[in-house]
């Protein structure tokens, strides 16, 4: 008999917990979430009920535009020479000859690499000239330094100069015997766009 009211109790106290811990959550979750009133939710949205004719063409030069004038451009683009350190038997270090120019037009690719990956990157407007050093032997380009630089950004122009210390010497080739031996200088011009 006292087996039958501790089993009676231990019921009774399960139920009380269930109705504690699950029932009055769920009364309290469906009090606090009233039935949708889709009416008045359809009322409340706007709904643009106006005639567009597009069959008619537009003439857009009526068009009014409130846009303000250019700015100068500040930027004068420069014709650079190399340091006289540079220089070769007390004279100045000739322009690149054609053969050379080809060389470097054909691997652009390089150029525009560390101007865009060390210099736009950190300065979207950055802007230069670079004068580059070329040394070519008798087994082509031995040699491409930057002589000389000017840009609109002192920090990312120092890094793209880094960039073509590196990467033109090794990108561009000439044949053998296309450009007699020397130095010559090849000019670069650098801008966005």
């Amino acid at each position: 008999m006292q087996m039958t009211r501790m089993a009676a109790r231990a019921t009774t106290r399960r139920a009380t917990r269930f109705a504690i811990v699950g029932v009055i959550p769920m009364v309290l979750l469906l009090a606090g979430c009233p039935k949708d009133d889709k009416q008045a939710r359809r009322d409340s949205i706007p709904v643009d009920t106006t005639h567009l004719d597009t069959t008619t063409a537009t003439d857009l030069s009526t068009i009014q535009a409130n846009i303000p004038a250019a700015e100068p451009d500040t930027f004068k683009k420069r014709k650079l020479t190399p340091p006289p350190s540079s220089a070769s038997s007390g004279g100045s270090v000739p322009t690149a000859p054609a053969a050379l120019m080809d060389a470097v037009e054909r691997e652009q690719s390089v150029t525009k690499f560390c101007f865009t990956e060390f210099g736009q990157k950190v300065d979207p407007s950055l802007r230069g000239n670079v004068a580059m050093v070329v040394t070519v032997g008798g087994d082509g380009i031995t040699n491409a330094t930057v002589g000389d630089s000017r840009w609109s950004g002192a920090a990312a122009g120092r890094a793209v100069n880094s960039c073509l210390n590196q990467k033109a010497k090794l990108a561009w080739k000439l044949s053998p015997g296309t450009v007699k031996p020397g130095r010559y200088v090849v000019q670069l011009s650098f801008s966005g766009a």
